[in-house]
């Protein structure tokens, strides 16, 4: 299975912690051709993988204000040596791509799942991190008293 998903209820709000088993991917703008409009194909394949795995979930999406907090587990190259991973392994990820677009591609594909529409979501709390296998973390809380 590539989720572990837990949820938490008291007092009537939902709490949404989950890890995806999936190497994120950052979004990406969208090509335009005479032909038309596509995704580039790695991140096309990660959300229709990403959205697949959500799907697998009956979830009822919240109507609540919302903190989110991500973790990106960013997979080393194959090519670094066993030394470099072994002191990258836990750090702060310094790839080039940007924070943003790792969270857009994760908020994108949780929509109308864990939340209606991410103009919920008032509160983001990310971090990139180097690891052996790539993966998300995810925790969704209601802000409560706005």
């Amino acid at each position: 299975m590539n989720l572990r998903h837990t949820t938490e209820d008291g007092m009537n709000t939902m709490v949404h912690k989950a890890t995806f088993n999936i190497a994120p991917v950052p979004a990406s703008r969208p090509r335009v051709t005479k032909w038309g409009t596509y995704f580039p194909k790695k991140y096309k394949g990660f959300r229709d993988e990403l959205e697949a795995i959500l799907d697998s979930y009956a979830l009822t999406p919240s109507d609540e204000l919302l903190y989110v907090k991500v973790d990106f587990h960013v997979q080393m190259a194959k090519s670094w040596s066993n030394r470099r991973k072994a002191s990258a392994k836990g750090r702060y990820c310094d790839n080039n791509a940007d924070i943003d677009n790792y969270i857009k591609a994760v908020l994108d594909s949780c929509e109308s799942r864990y939340y209606n529409n991410d103009k919920q979501i008032v509160m983001i709390r990310a971090r990139k991190f180097w690891a052996l296998e790539g993966s998300i973390t995810y925790e969704q809380l209601p802000i409560i008293g706005l």
